[in-house]
């Protein structure tokens, strides 16, 4: 007997259900309306928690989907994730800390800690280092390289400076790791333990840090990618200590919900920091952007909550785990998402969180109704649109897969956003098909430039395209499919042609630039939950899109499908047992 059909459909039931057991808490209506859509959500693809507060009380605080899909395990409240470059919060209140035990200021230059620092690097204050103002680059290796401090330092000083220090803002892991690198040369301890004795233990985190004890290893969430089972983060390489100087102290701590919320509430008192380090922590210190706000505090990005207040946010991403974090400290608020799929956005989700908790408009998904497994077997096949392209039609426990393999398919799955976003996604397909152009004539300079990390980007994109040379032979064109929201994600999909065959590159979006690059067989399917006798939805997190999917006809095959969108109807027909097309 095949149990894993019954397995993932006791997973979706689960999904589904509101305040299923053992998956966390949910307090009161607001909670339950809230644990509904996210509910929902799992349904199409969302897998990680959810925490919020709301009038300085938890009302929600619940895992969705799976942490483990190998073993079934169920995401939950307890269930332990990397949260990525939300660990800078904590790097600049260890900063902080041992200011207040008078080891260090944050007006101190970085010969104070490293004579051998160069001239043009001496002068560097951790102030500015805590600001992004230092004019050190982002990154200067890859995240899991196994880099000591030393050999992190001899690098860090001898790259060339983006600015002149304290000129302007511009994002740095780089500096943030060298801010740990102070803390361990002032304590004489590892940064590790640094956070976890000046930090998450007197906020009462007692399941964060960098090496979790052997019960909340069993609890470590793993991470999925277009490729699979990811892994967790320990079972990347790590330092005996904690993670390589190129991800340690901006990245790497491990933590849970209930965790960060004891965050929150510490810092509305003098567990960590007194109140004057506290006002320090989060002033608003410089602009991100030639906007006023959103301005960086240490370790903060410090915008205007919709009531006016301050809102006190950071987001973070490895391209696998991606995590949001909002604290609203006067409107008594907190919001924090996390996801461990590749293929949806925790960010949207905050976003989403944030219109419900304030009362703003917001789109709500579809209602989910129960379907027969037959209704689900009636729909499942192999379609064609009017263009000739195919639609794949897959059945699955509580829903319809359904991959695309050509722009239109692409287009009819994600509806139609508005204007603007439909401007700014074919703004990405121009960027997507000039860089693809000059890759194809070995230049990379403008893959850098629209790169996150360009060095750790550009290393990646060689792998994969030598990785795909050595299965189909050499590459030998290139064809941008289109650009749109996959679980409020924005996607850039284009076609790679080789001499034997053809892949799919996934190029995903953050803000203007690209956070990750990856090539797979084919498209990445949409999911299509029940919504009535023979029709089904989808609804994407990000734009609030929605297309309706219906059976036509009766019997045992569907002879067509029909799509319904604000874009409005399109058919398609069920391909031929006999058919002699082939896949384009």
């Amino acid at each position: 007997m095949n149990v894993r059909p019954l397995v993932l459909m006791a997973v979706l039931w689960l999904a589904m259900v509101p305040g299923a057991p053992a998956r966390g808490e949910v307090h009161g209506a607001f909670g339950t309306a809230l644990d509904r859509y996210l509910s929902a959500l799992a349904g199409y693809g969302y897998s990680g928690a959810v925490i919020v507060v709301q009038h300085g009380e938890v009302i929600l605080n619940q895992g969705y989907g799976q942490a483990d899909r190998a073993h079934g395990t169920l995401f939950t409240a307890d269930t332990l994730f990397d949260i990525a470059s939300i660990s800078k919060p904590f790097t600049a209140a260890a900063v902080l800390r041992l200011e207040m035990q008078g080891k260090l200021k944050v007006e101190d230059p970085l010969s104070r800690f490293f004579p051998a620092a160069p001239a043009d690097k001496a002068a560097i204050t951790l102030h500015q280092l805590l600001t992004h103002t230092s004019g050190l680059p982002e990154t200067v290796g890859p995240e899991y390289e196994p880099l000591t401090r030393e050999a992190f330092l001899q690098r860090i000083f001898a790259v060339k400076l983006l600015h002149l220090p304290g000129d302007r803002f511009a994002y740095s892991n780089a500096g943030y790791s060298l801010l740990a690198a102070v803390a361990e040369v002032v304590s004489g301890r590892p940064f590790g333990d640094v956070l976890r004795s000046e930090v998450f233990l007197p906020a009462g985190m007692r399941h964060s840090g960098y090496l979790p004890d052997a019960a909340d290893r069993e609890r470590l969430a793993h991470g999925y990618t277009g490729d699979g089972d990811w892994g967790t983060s320990l079972n990347h390489p790590m330092a005996p200590d904690g993670p390589w100087w190129n991800l340690r102290g901006n990245g790497g701590v491990l933590t849970t919900t209930g965790d960060l919320h004891h965050w929150h509430v510490a810092l509305q008192g003098d567990a960590v920091l007194n109140a004057a380090e506290r006002e320090k922590y989060q002033r608003p210190e410089v602009p991100e952007t030639r906007a006023p706000f959103p301005k960086y505090a240490y370790g903060w990005s410090v915008s205007k909550s919709p009531t006016g207040a301050r809102e006190l946010s950071h987001v973070g991403g490895n391209g696998v785990f991606q995590s949001d974090y909002r604290r609203f400290p006067e409107d008594g608020a907190m919001i924090f998402a996390v996801s461990n799929t590749a293929y949806y956005s925790a960010i949207a989700i905050a976003e989403q969180i944030e219109l419900r908790l304030f009362g703003k408009p917001f789109v709500a998904p579809p209602a989910i109704v129960p379907v027969e497994e037959k209704e689900l077997r009636r729909c499942a096949g192999a379609y064609d649109l009017a263009s000739g392209e195919r639609l794949e039609v897959v059945a699955e426990p509580g829903r319809l897969v359904v991959t695309p393999d050509g722009p239109g398919g692409l287009e009819l799955l994600s509806g139609k956003p508005e204007e603007q976003r439909r401007r700014r996604f074919a703004e990405r397909d121009h960027q997507v098909d000039d860089v693809l152009a000059a890759a194809l004539r070995r230049d990379l300079g403008p893959l850098a430039e629209i790169l996150v990390d360009s060095a750790a980007g550009a290393q990646r994109w060689r792998a994969a395209v030598a990785a795909s040379e050595a299965e189909l032979g050499a590459w030998k064109g290139a064809t941008v499919l289109g650009t749109r929201s996959l679980g409020g994600l924005v996607v850039t999909h284009a076609r790679l042609t080789f001499e034997r065959g053809a892949r799919v590159l996934d190029v995903v979006w953050s803000g203007p630039t690209v956070d990750s690059l990856s090539v797979s067989p084919s498209l990445r399917p949409t999911f299509f939950l029940p919504a009535g006798p023979s029709r089904f939805v989808t609804y994407d997190v990000g734009t609030g899109a929605i297309v309706h999917l219906s059976c036509a006809g009766t019997g045992a095959a569907a002879p067509a499908l029909r799509f319904e969108s604000a874009s409005g109807a399109v058919e398609a027909k069920r391909r031929p047992p006999d058919s002699s097309k082939t896949k384009p």
